[in-house]
């Protein structure tokens, strides 16, 4: 068994958007929370749930305005909890409505664009999962290499991945329920990671192949600042190891 990662073509926005759900993950977001859940909106989305993890600046208030609108959710954490608790409870939360057939997750912070949907998430039904991979020519040559150091145990281990820390991913029902119940809620800036290996797990445990995608997309810092600190990147480059080796031990050994 292999984990397979297929190149598609740039995203479009000529596909129109059904039964889809968008996750937000937000802590202090304040400016720039109301402006991607219109976006995400005007893209096509049926529902947009975002989830604060505990922010100390507006975004709960501001969130919850949102969720005036049927098609919004708001979840707030009284904790901080870190990234891939926010995302498992909005993926519980948006899979709680039956018609949702497509999950996508985008940061909240304007880096990645939600019109990019339409030309994303049709593709989600042929694939455990879809990936954004970011344009390096306005990228910081510092995160271009963090990137590329990111990504070196993932070719190591025969795992063909040229952005494994991009966070725009689109997922059909079946696998987004699989995270939804999978992920732990104790986790920061592995979440990529650890999805790319519980995917890999699903399509094993199935005896079907694991086919991945990547597309395209543009890179942004949008005015954005960046959450991670020194221990967070620490925590990456190690997680990177990690879950690279174990994927290169499940593709010589099959599921125990």
């Amino acid at each position: 068994m292999r984990v397979m990662v297929e190149q598609l073509p740039p995203a479009g926005g000529h596909e129109t958007l059904r039964a889809t759900a968008v996750v937000l993950p937000c802590y202090n977001e304040q400016d720039h929370v109301s402006e991607v859940v219109q976006r995400c909106l005007d893209a096509g989305a049926d529902k947009v749930v975002c989830v604060n993890d505990c922010s100390t600046d507006r975004t709960a208030s501001l969130i919850n305005r949102l969720a005036e609108r049927k098609e919004v959710i708001a979840l707030h954490h009284r904790v901080n909890q870190g990234k891939q608790a926010a995302v498992k409870h909005g993926l519980q939360a948006a899979l709680e409505d039956k018609s949702i057939r497509t999950v996508a997750l985008l940061d909240a912070d304007m880096q990645h664009d939600p019109a990019l949907l339409p030309g994303l998430c049709p593709y989600a039904p042929d694939y455990r999962m879809v990936m954004g991979r970011r344009t390096k020519g306005k990228m910081p040559a510092v995160r271009r290499a963090a990137n590329a150091l990111s990504n070196l145990p993932y070719s190591l281990a025969r795992v063909r991945v040229h952005d494994i820390q991009c966070g725009y991913r689109v997922y059909d029902r079946e696998p987004a329920a699989y995270l939804a119940r999978r992920l732990s809620p104790k986790g920061r800036y592995t979440l990529e990671h650890t999805c790319l290996l519980h995917i890999a797990r699903m399509a094993m445990s199935m005896a079907i192949p694991c086919r991945v995608a990547e597309a395209p997309i543009p890179f942004t810092y949008a005015g954005a600042e960046s959450n991670v600190g020194l221990a967070d990147t620490l925590q990456l480059t190690w997680a990177s190891i990690y879950h690279a080796a174990i994927l290169a031990r499940l593709q010589l050994k099959g599921v125990r």
